[in-house]
C-alpha cells in the first residue's frame, strides 16, 4: 500500500493533468468538442488549432473552476480561415459539471456551450451558431511524480443555427481527445470529432474535425 504522503502526491498529479488540455474546451464552430471530464481549480490557458471541412481556426481559451471543482467554465475567441472567403472571427464557450470521479482514475461528466461565427457573408451553407450538450467518460493515469495521460471520448448532440435565414438543425456527433501531461503545469492535447458526410449545402458540421492545442495551468507546480 502507498503512504499517505505518497497518495496525495498521486492525486495532486492527477488532478494537474486534466487541467491541461481543458481550455480546449471552449466550443467554436469549426473546432471539435474536446470535453474532459475532469476538472481543475483556478485558471488553464491555452492556444488552440482546428481543421473541418476546409476551413481552419485558431483561438486563445482558457478554463476556470472553482476550489471545490464541482463545475468548470470554459471559453475562447479566434478567426477562422477558408479558402475563397473572407476571415472570420469565431468564440464560444461551455460549462462542465464532473458527476464522478473527481478523485480517482475515472470519471464521468456532462456539459453544455455556446459558439458562434461572425464576418463575411453568412449564408444558409454555414454553421453560424453551434449549441452542443453531451456526456463525457474520461481515464487518466500518471507516469511518473508529474506527468500523466487522459483520453476521454463525448457523445454530443449539436443544435445547428445556419445563416442566411435558414431554420435550426441538429446532428449527432462524437468526440476523442487525448490529453498529455509534459510537466505539472504545460500539456498538450490533440483530439478529433466525428461524424457521417453531410451535403454541403446543409449547413451541418460534416466529416471529421481534428484539433490540438498547448495548455498552460497557472499556479500548478507552485
Amino acid at each position: 500500500m502507498y503512504p499517505p504522503r505518497s497518495i496525495n502526491r498521486i492525486l495532486l498529479t492527477l488532478v494537474a493533468i486534466s487541467a491541461l488540455g481543458a481550455s480546449a474546451g471552449a466550443q467554436m464552430p469549426g473546432t471539435p468538442t474536446l470535453q474532459n471530464a475532469f476538472a481543475n481549480p483556478g485558471f488553464t490557458a491555452a492556444i488552440d488549432g482546428a481543421s473541418l471541412s476546409g476551413a481552419s481556426s485558431y483561438a486563445a481559451a482558457f478554463a476556470w473552476a472553482p476550489g471545490s471543482a464541482r463545475l468548470q467554465f470554459s471559453a475562447g475567441v479566434g478567426f477562422q480561415t477558408r479558402s475563397g472567403s473572407s476571415t472570420r472571427t469565431v468564440y464560444g464557450g461551455r460549462l462542465n459539471i464532473p458527476v464522478y470521479g473527481a478523485q480517482s482514475s475515472l470519471g464521468a461528466s456532462v456539459f453544455a456551450g455556446y459558439g458562434g461565427l461572425t464576418g463575411g457573408t453568412i449564408d444558409s451553407t454555414v454553421s453560424k451558431a453551434l449549441i452542443p450538450v453531451g456526456a463525457t467518460v474520461s481515464f487518466r493515469h500518471t507516469i511518473g511524480s508529474n506527468h500523466g495521460v487522459s483520453l476521454y471520448g463525448s457523445p454530443v448532440y449539436e443544435w445547428v443555427t445556419r445563416g442566411g435565414g435558414a431554420s435550426t438543425v441538429g446532428i449527432f456527433r462524437g468526440s476523442l481527445g487525448l490529453d498529455v501531461g509534459i510537466t505539472s503545469a504545460i500539456g498538450a492535447t490533440l483530439g478529433l470529432e466525428f461524424g457521417s458526410k453531410q451535403p454541403p449545402e446543409s449547413g451541418k458540421p460534416s466529416g471529421t474535425a481534428f484539433g490540438a492545442a498547448i495548455s498552460y495551468a497557472i499556479g500548478a507546480g507552485r
